[in-house]
């Protein structure tokens, strides 16, 4: 982990733009979920959904992961305020 990504995501307390990143990815990703398992869609559309919400998933995932080891590194409790 960079310096720079160390400060940027070790952050102590609450941060509205972190916040609000996370909740758009989420609702993001709820959304291809529910538009993947629609009656309506079929094959490779249906396909193309699911690896669209792997994906927004994995990029959740990864900002949630970088946060809580650069929290720890500035000797913080890396669970706290994550989204």
């Amino acid at each position: 982990m960079t310096e720079n990504q160390k400060t940027a995501f070790g952050f102590a307390g609450k941060n509205l733009l972190w916040s609000e990143i996370v909740k758009h990815l989420n609702e993001v990703q709820t959304a291809l979920t529910l538009q993947a398992i629609a009656q309506s869609v079929k094959g490779e559309d249906r396909i193309h959904l699911c690896g669209q919400a792997d994906a927004v998933n994995y990029v959740i995932s990864s900002l949630i992961s970088m946060r809580q080891e650069a929290r720890q590194l500035n000797g913080l409790t890396p669970d706290e305020d994550l989204a």
